[in-house]
């Protein structure tokens, strides 16, 4: 297999925060792989933009890599969220990784620049495929197993969506794992029953379950919802919903370019009506939670909260919820954030991620405040009217 380190500018500055020069929507370097690590043939440790095929996908699969993965102690992989893909991540790229850690971001099928190398969306060669969390999680489990390496210390990093399939993945395959940062995760994806025959009505009246091709009389209508959607006027409407203080000089043309681009493939109104439809993952949210907290409880994985205390989407509630459910989680509540955090306040992400990634390997104090005091280890606890009322709820069914 083939990969290539692609050449990165030089970041800028501006108001005090660093910034990188990439370029717009640019093409990924061309590289064709199988399913076994690829080999570089840019200087090691370089960044490498590279694809590789998953077997049960019927196209390319892209990540990016930075750092020496013969040589490193640990391995961070970074999981994107929704629409998104590895340019949301390019400040934990550049920056986390050193000779101790070498840094991984994957996209998903049907994200990013993850998608069918077939022409269009009903060729055969897709027909069966289904874009989902169930799919997603495999997919990253193999990437680590053969990707990756399956190493003795990975970290895997989630925002949103992304949180869900870290928590995911470390349910399941616990051993896989050392510990979870997780950033703003969204604590329910699907709607559509993991079981049909679950007796739910949803159940019975779901008409399809995402495995493509997509039926015409699903498409049709979505079309002209799609082309909405995913307008630049919209994507930038929906990030200047979500995107705090601190990252508002973050939200330029060229992140709205990166998110719109993907959504001209042939295959990106499939995806979504794919996505929209396809069912539950197999196990709940409340379920990976109780599954990591025995984890911890053991010793075996640490868990690290980095949340955006202003994401109208994941409020705070959300965050004080998975924090009682596992205890041993540490929750870093950084001010002036949205949903998020990697894009919207790199320099606190990456202070308070390095340091605890030190602090769990036994180099140095765990980090109780950020560089740049934004980000905070807090307690949890609830602070409004509507956060107290969660709280007494749980308090009584856990009594």
């Amino acid at each position: 297999a083939r990969s290539i380190a692609r050449p990165r500018a030089a970041p800028t500055r501006r108001n005090g925060r660093t910034r990188s020069k990439r370029p717009v929507a640019s093409p990924r370097a061309s590289s064709s792989s199988a399913s076994s690590p690829p080999s570089s043939a840019a200087a090691v440790g370089a960044r490498v933009d590279a694809y590789y095929e998953w077997s049960r996908f019927p196209g390319r699969v892209h990540y990016e890599r930075s750092g020496d993965p013969a040589t490193c102690k640990r391995h961070v992989l970074l999981l994107h969220g929704f629409g998104v893909g590895t340019f949301h991540y390019d400040a934990q790229l550049r920056e986390l990784a050193d000779d101790d850690t070498c840094v991984w971001a994957l996209d998903y099928c049907g994200q990013g620049s993850s998608w069918p190398t077939a022409s269009s969306a009903d060729d055969d060669a897709v027909a069966g495929f289904q874009y989902g969390a169930d799919t997603w999680r495999d997919q990253i489990e193999h990437f680590v197993e053969t990707i990756v390496g399956a190493p003795d210390a990975l970290y895997v990093a989630g925002n949103s969506l992304g949180g869900y399939l870290a928590l995911y993945l470390a349910a399941t395959r616990p051993d896989l794992v050392r510990g979870l940062f997780l950033l703003n995760a969204t604590p329910f994806w699907g709607f559509n029953p993991n079981n049909p025959n679950d007796g739910s009505l949803l159940g019975k009246l779901a008409p399809w379950r995402g495995a493509l091709p997509t039926p015409r009389w699903i498409k049709a209508p979505l079309r002209a919802y799609w082309d909405s959607f995913r307008s630049v006027e919209n994507v930038r409407g929906l990030l200047g919903l979500v995107y705090g203080k601190a990252g508002r000089e973050r939200l330029d043309d060229e992140l709205v370019a990166n998110i719109v681009a993907p959504t001209d493939n042939p295959h990106a109104l499939d995806a979504f009506c794919s996505v929209v439809w396809s069912p539950k993952s197999a196990l709940g949210f409340d379920e990976m939670l109780a599954a990591v907290d025995e984890e911890t409880k053991r010793g075996r994985m640490c868990v690290a909260m980095l949340y955006g205390r202003d994401d109208p989407w994941v409020v705070p509630l959300w965050g004080q919820r998975l924090k009682r459910a596992v205890r041993a989680a540490d929750y870093y509540e950084l001010s002036e954030t949205g949903h998020c955090p990697a894009h919207e306040s790199p320099g606190t992400v990456n202070d308070i991620t390095r340091r605890y990634l030190r602090w769990h390997s036994g180099e140095g104090d765990k980090p109780v405040v950020s560089a740049d005091g934004f980000g905070s280890l807090i307690d949890g606890r609830a602070r409004n009217p509507f956060e107290k009322l969660d709280e007494w709820r749980f308090a009584r069914a856990d009594a």
